[in-house]
């Protein structure tokens, strides 16, 4: 199986260190690092069971939509979302619904997972139909609990939910099923996600000539003008076709489900400014301002309590 790595502020291990952590917990939030490591678990996983053949993404954000989508799987059996949660406790998926219990009942969860992990898959289908290549399968959004800690009481949600025993069904299941891809199309497929293309132009093709018989009149011919405009315009589209990708052609969002995708866009990665309309921070040391503020006091708490620590462990004595 391959793994293509896409994290932000890992090294070629794939381990964080201090400063890192510090920039992706401020960046995707706090729970960022417990996210990796859930993930991790699962990768490791797939990696032991899945055989060559099959494609693991981790952490593609697409394009400049700001959607980063933890886990995409590509195989013979598809192309799927993979969402991964570190929560315990119960739960319940019912449709687009995540509710968590609350004493005798269930309420609605601070953040629905399900309807994140559907607005993952249309974004990841909106992301490639986008250039040009339909899916011969819609792409299909999977829930995985990695703690064992989690029950969920599903009843006909919008996305596949497994807890962390039902990994190994969910694996025997796709090495099982009938192809969907064949390997040259899963290729494409990765390749579309880590390397976006613009969608070819198609060039009209030219007017067959008619030979007039010759009893007949010949049949007026285009003026030369004409001639040269249209091999121009063909010479013209041609050459649109080998421009270079500009990422900004994948910024989009979803007409059915706008405010899901902005959301989900903010989560990821912040507000998300039209490219041009504002200046990028200055970093130092790769950090903004406000991060190395933060960092700074953070270190500055820490020094406040070792001094507290030793003031009171050397005043004992």
């Amino acid at each position: 199986m391959k793994i293509i790595n896409q994290t932000p502020f890992v090294n070629e291990k794939g381990e964080l260190g201090f400063s890192q952590r510090i920039q992706g917990m401020l960046r995707f939030g706090f729970n960022w690092p417990a996210e990796l490591k859930a993930q991790q678990l699962i990768a490791d996983y797939f990696e032991r069971n899945f055989e060559k053949g099959y494609t693991l993404i981790r952490n593609q954000t697409l394009g400049q939509s700001g959607i980063t989508i933890p886990m995409i799987l590509l195989g013979s059996a598809g192309v799927f979302v993979v969402n991964i949660t570190y929560l315990r406790g119960r739960y319940e998926a019912t449709g687009n619904e995540w509710n968590v219990e609350s004493g005798n009942q269930f309420k609605p969860a601070r953040e629905n997972l399900i309807q994140k992990t559907v607005t993952m898959a249309r974004a990841l289908t909106a992301f490639i139909e986008r250039q040009g290549v339909t899916l011969p399968a819609p792409v299909e959004p999977v829930l995985i609990a990695a703690e064992p800690g989690l029950h969920v009481v599903s009843d006909q949600p919008a996305a596949r939910v497994l807890m962390s025993d039902g990994i190994r069904t969910f694996v025997a299941g796709l090495k099982s099923s009938a192809p969907a891809l064949r390997a040259d199309a899963v290729l494409e497929f990765v390749e579309r996600i880590t390397d976006p293309r613009p969608a070819r132009v198609k060039v009209p093709a030219p007017p067959p000539v008619i030979t007039p018989r010759p009893s007949e009149p010949a049949p007026a011919q285009p003026q030369p003008e004409a001639q040269n405009v249209s091999r121009a315009r063909a010479i013209f589209n041609s050459a649109e076709e080998e421009k270079p990708v500009n990422p900004s052609d994948f910024d989009f969002a979803l007409a059915e489900d706008e405010s899901a995708v902005r959301e989900l866009a903010q989560k990821n990665s912040g507000s998300v400014s039209p490219s041009g309309t504002k200046r990028a921070p200055r970093r130092i040391l790769g950090m903004t301002l406000i991060q190395i503020v933060i960092l700074a006091a953070l270190a500055f708490a820490l020094v406040c309590i070792l001094a507290a620590f030793g003031y009171v462990l050397f005043g004992m004595s």
